[in-house]
């Protein structure tokens, strides 16, 4: 294959319209005085609707890329962008727990 052969695919963000929810569960991460917190949540349905969600596991750590290779490895079924939305987060927390500073959640 050579160089024109090789599509260039220009990166752009996924508009909150075009989100799919992970049919599998959600997460919620705190900084927690010291630490990262994060929540693990199974999607609860209602007329094939996720209503709510029912905590299943909590994972506590300092290190984003530590609480990374552990969440992946207990929760093992989320779809790809989830899990790239996951680091993400963990590294935001990470910072903001290195720089005492205030983490919020960011949304889809």
């Amino acid at each position: 294959m050579n160089e024109n052969e090789i599509p260039l695919i220009i990166a752009k963000k996924t508009q909150k319209k075009d989100v799919i929810l992970d049919p599998n569960g959600f997460f919620v991460i705190e900084v927690i005085k010291n630490e990262i917190r994060v929540e693990y949540y199974s999607n609860v349905y209602k007329q094939n609707k996720i209503v709510s969600g029912k905590l299943e596991k909590v994972f506590s750590g300092k290190n984003a890329a530590e609480l990374g290779d552990t969440i992946a490895s207990h929760v093992p079924i989320m779809r790809p962008e989830h899990y790239i939305y996951l680091g993400k987060e963990l590294q935001r927390a990470f910072c903001a727990l290195q720089h005492n500073r205030k983490y919020e959640q960011d949304g889809c």
